[in-house]
């Protein structure tokens, strides 16, 4: 089967409704990232890896430096929220698999954001992005089993739960299984 061409995206900000805008990174937004995920260590640690006690103003620099060359070349596409004009948060579309045209989304907001439904619709905007803009044809996103709130977004948006991988995720200190949720680009509404 032919797969339709995408149409050109442009690394503008993405109105997510509401006053929510999602803003491609920059390595300008370093210091101001690099504050929100401190504020945020404890809350974040307890199921992203990334978010460890050693996690560096450097590392968040080359992160932020990778995701930028990953957006211009259209692998990825990572995203900085902002509520109100608030930087509260990230979204990104991981690493494209060309040719089966598959990814996975990742999501972190601040805890003073939370329960807004701030996540919910930058997800919704990314998915959106994703199938029209990416030519992504298949979305996952994974989260820890014991992660009600992160599991509640792709529930809300009407991803099928597909299994759990088992001990899939070391976090810090112990193995994390993960729940696996997907979304079919023609089952998007």
């Amino acid at each position: 089967m032919e797969r339709a061409a995408a149409r050109p995206s442009t690394l503008i900000p993405i109105d997510a409704g509401d006053d929510v805008l999602l803003h491609p990174v920059s390595i300008a937004d370093t210091a101001e990232l690099y504050h929100l995920v401190d504020r945020n260590r404890a809350h974040l640690r307890k199921w992203l890896p990334w978010a460890g006690l050693t996690y560096s103003f450097g590392d968040m620099r080359r992160h932020l430096e990778e995701r930028e060359l990953e957006n211009t070349a259209r692998q990825a596409l990572t995203l900085h929220i902002r509520a109100s004009g608030i930087l509260c948060g990230a979204v990104g579309l991981h690493r494209i698999d060309p040719r089966h045209h598959h990814s996975s989304i990742g999501y972190w907001i601040d805890a003073d954001f939370q329960g807004r439904g701030i996540m919910t619709r930058a997800c919704r905007a990314l998915i959106s992005e994703a199938f029209t803009g990416y030519g992504v044809h298949r979305i996952e996103i994974r989260c820890g089993t014991g992660n009600e709130k992160s599991a509640a977004i792709p529930r809300r948006l009407g991803f099928r739960e597909e299994g759990i991988l088992r001990e899939a995720e070391w976090v810090h200190d112990r193995w994390v299984d993960l729940r696996v949720f997907g979304m079919l680009q023609q089952d998007w509404r």
